[in-house]
């Protein structure tokens, strides 16, 4: 009987293995030293700002993000208590500011004044929250801003209608996207305006099936989604059949997020794979 249990064990942590053997990204197993990355078209996108060297999410961030001309800037947003939208990772202020508790049940005023910069180090002391609409006056098409929207209307009430109306209130359709885990979120913007650029982030998909990892494990077929014209998957399981299988429905990929040891072979390796955009906490990195 336990050798029965051991053997069926041991069969499905074979089969588990495989699986993701089968899903990891051959950066890990293949050199791509000598690809010529000559007019390759592929972008640079500043994940939270430039976060290697300043808070990230906060507008410090954004603007030494600036200063090196990503292609594109990403940031996460979270919804106040009154319905204002912040630049903000977690659902709580616990992590990276002085408050605690929800964001969602206080007020912007509450939190207006919290230190948002000394968790990262003393030279950022007295950096405050930043709201959605600094961050899309500040940016003001300099670059495209993608915009992480991590709870849907469930979790935060209107949140949807008051990221679009923003965006429309500033004539910034053309410059901001919107990405998520969230599938039923980027359905809803989708619905209000069908304008704005969408994107889905996936950690990565379980290969040989129609399953994707993301919040969970999603039965997903992009072809009922054709609204959404990117994907960002974790880089570890961005691999030459997932990337081939993107493209051939007329989609790109990007990876996230690549930051260890990154340097001018690390970007040729992910480049050669065919992904179409890097996400980055170094966004100074030289294409070239």
């Amino acid at each position: 009987m336990y050798k029965k249990i051991i053997k069926y064990v041991l069969s499905i942590f074979l089969i588990v293995v495989i699986y993701i053997s089968l899903s990891i990204s051959q950066i890990h197993f293949f050199n791509y030293s000598n690809f010529d990355l000559s007019n390759v078209d592929f972008k640079i996108i500043a994940h939270r700002g430039a976060a290697d060297i300043a808070p990230g999410n906060t507008l410090i961030s954004i603007k030494k993000a600036l200063e090196v001309s990503p292609d594109r800037i990403e940031i996460d947003i979270q919804q106040t208590k009154d319905e204002k939208l912040i630049l903000m990772h977690d659902i709580s202020l616990d992590r990276t500011t002085n408050g605690s508790g929800l964001v969602k049940d206080k007020t912007f005023l509450e939190i207006s004044n919290l230190d948002a910069g000394s968790w990262f180090s003393k030279e950022f002391i007295g950096e405050k929250i930043a709201t959605l609409e600094e961050v899309i006056e500040l940016i003001d098409g300099k670059c495209e801003l993608t915009i992480e929207i991590k709870k849907g209307n469930e979790y935060y009430p209107n949140i949807v209608k008051n990221l679009v109306n923003l965006i429309e209130k500033h004539n910034a359709e053309d410059w901001c996207i919107i990405h998520s885990f969230n599938t039923k979120a980027l359905k809803d913007v989708n619905e209000i305006n069908p304008k704005i650029k969408l994107h889905k982030l996936l950690i990565g998909k379980i290969a040989y099936a129609p399953l994707f990892i993301g919040d969970g494990i999603e039965f997903y077929n992009i072809k009922n989604y054709p609204y959404i014209s990117e994907y960002s998957i974790n880089y570890n399981f961005a691999n030459k059949r997932l990337i081939n299988y993107l493209h051939k429905n007329g989609k790109k990929i990007n990876v996230w997020t690549v930051n260890d040891s990154i340097d001018l072979i690390d970007l040729i390796e992910f480049i050669a794979l065919g992904v179409d955009g890097i996400i980055t906490d170094n966004p100074s990195i030289n294409k070239k």
